[in-house]
């Protein structure tokens, strides 16, 4: 764990687990319980807990089932191990989906250092991608609620296919698709404006910072919400 990985709540940034998770898995490759070159399709992340800057080290334990590989992100400790987050990727074929025409984009430029080794951005990058897209856009709409007042639960993203070097900007697009009593469903695409290279939906649930615990809108909240969602939001 580094200082880098921390966030302003204090806890661990969402796509670090991200980093963590793919760290793990290329140490799978190299103990040969992984095999190399393997396409991820589908990856979801689950967030347990917040986890918070410390000197344990951070533990990722793995395992492969069918074509899921299952990665736990934890710290061990006298009380024995403790879940922060959980990683499955799905691995194999690939496969286009329509661009939606109906909801706005906004230009979302690709720095160099977005890129792995093979010129594409990593499975880490993308889901950063996605978290820009995000903010952006609940800073912009929902500018009556203060940041902090919700985290994310889960997230999963569809890797339609490789985001490579483009000097115009990617076009995202983000909207409510879901509204609860103490959660959102937030929906994202990525393109390049002709194809779709990846898709995201996140759940986002009400958190309270002081007592950093989860809790339900109020109805102010929720109204404004629910009033973001798009009629043809599906």
């Amino acid at each position: 764990m580094r200082w880098a990985d921390i966030d302003s709540l204090d806890h661990v940034n969402n796509v670090v687990y991200l980093t963590y998770a793919a760290e793990a898995r290329a140490a799978m490759v190299a103990a040969d319980e992984l095999a190399d070159g393997l396409t991820a399709v589908t990856m979801t992340v689950r967030f347990v807990r917040p986890l918070r800057l410390g000197r344990r080290p951070v533990v990722v334990v793995g395992e492969v089932d069918g074509d899921d590989v299952v990665q736990r992100i934890a710290l061990d400790g006298e009380a024995g191990r403790t879940v922060f987050a959980e990683v499955t990727t799905r691995m194999g074929e690939r496969s286009p989906a329509a661009l939606r025409d109906d909801v706005p984009t906004t230009p979302l430029s690709l720095r160099r250092d977005d890129l792995g080794p093979g010129g594409h951005a990593s499975s880490a990058k993308v889901f950063e991608l996605f978290q820009e897209t995000r903010v952006l856009h609940i800073s912009t709409a929902l500018s009556s609620m203060r940041p902090g007042r919700f985290v994310v639960g889960t997230s999963a993203v569809t890797f339609r296919d490789d985001i490579g070097w483009r000097p115009e900007p990617l076009r995202a697009s983000a909207w409510i698709s879901r509204v609860g009593n103490g959660s959102f469903e937030m929906r994202s695409e990525l393109s390049d404006g002709r194809a779709v290279l990846a898709e995201s939906t996140t759940t986002l649930v009400g958190f309270d910072p002081a007592t950093q615990t989860s809790k339900s809108f109020d109805d102010a909240e929720r109204q404004q919400l629910r009033d973001l969602v798009p009629v043809s939001a599906s």
